[in-house]
C-alpha cells in the first residue's frame, strides 16, 4: 500500500464459493492500522501487530476487544453481515495475522509469493481440509467424514460384527449342545 494514504483500514471479507450462482458475502469486518503504517514509516523497520503492540499503541478507548489467539501473533475478526432484517449479526470469525514491512526491507529480504520459496517469514503451511478427487474409496472415505465420526463408525462397525458373531455362534453352538445333552440323557437310560 502506498503511503501516506486517506484511510488505513484493512478490510477482510469472506465469501461462500457457488458453482451456480454469484459468491455471497458471509461477513466483513475492518481495522485501523494507521498507527503502525506510522511506526513503520518511521523506523523503516516491519512490523507485526500482535496483542501486546495493539493494546499499547492501537487500541483506542472505547473499542471493542480484540479476540487473540493463544500465540498472540494472530487474532479472530468477526464477520459480521446485516440479516434480512436489517440486524448486523457475526456469522464467523477469521484467524489472520498481519505484518507490515516497508517496500525498501522488503526488496532487500525476498521471501515467495505465498507459498512460493523461499516460504520463510511467515512460514504459511500448506492448507488443510481440501478435498481432492481420487478413486482410492478409502482415501475419498477420510477426506469426506472426519476423525470422530470415524471412529463412532468403527465402533459400531465392531459392535454390529461382534453381535452377528455371538449369533452364529449360538445359532451353530446350541444346536450341538442340546444334541448332546439329549443323546447323553438317552444313553444313560
Amino acid at each position: 500500500m502506498d503511503f501516506p494514504r486517506s484511510h488505513y483500514n484493512f478490510t477482510v471479507q469472506a465469501y461462500d464459493r457457488d458453482f451456480f450462482k454469484s459468491n455471497d458475502v458471509i461477513g466483513s469486518s475492518f481495522i485501523n492500522l494507521k498507527q503502525a503504517f506510522e511506526d513503520v514509516e518511521l523506523t523503516k523497520r516491519p512490523l507485526r501487530v500482535d496483542k501486546k503492540y495493539h493494546d499499547q499503541y492501537m487500541r483506542k478507548q472505547g473499542d471493542k476487544p480484540i479476540e487473540w489467539d493463544e500465540d498472540g501473533e494472530s487474532f479472530w475478526m468477526p464477520m459480521n453481515q446485516k440479516n434480512d432484517k436489517g440486524v448486523l449479526e457475526n456469522n464467523g470469525y477469521v484467524r489472520i495475522r498481519i505484518d507490515i514491512t516497508s517496500m525498501a526491507y522488503a526488496e532487500k529480504n525476498k521471501i515467495g509469493s505465498a507459498r512460493e520459496d523461499p516460504n520463510t517469514e511467515p512460514y504459511l503451511p500448506p492448507p488443510v481440509g481440501r478435498l481432492h478427487f481420487t478413486l482410492n474409496p478409502w482415501e475419498m472415505y477420510k477426506q469426506l467424514i472426519g476423525p470422530a465420526m470415524r471412529k463412532k463408525i468403527a465402533i459400531w462397525c465392531c459392535i454390529f460384527i461382534g453381535s452377528v458373531a455371538c449369533v452364529a455362534i449360538l445359532y451353530y453352538l446350541v444346536p450341538i449342545v442340546m444334541g448332546n445333552l439329549i443323546s447323553n440323557w438317552i444313553a444313560s437310560w
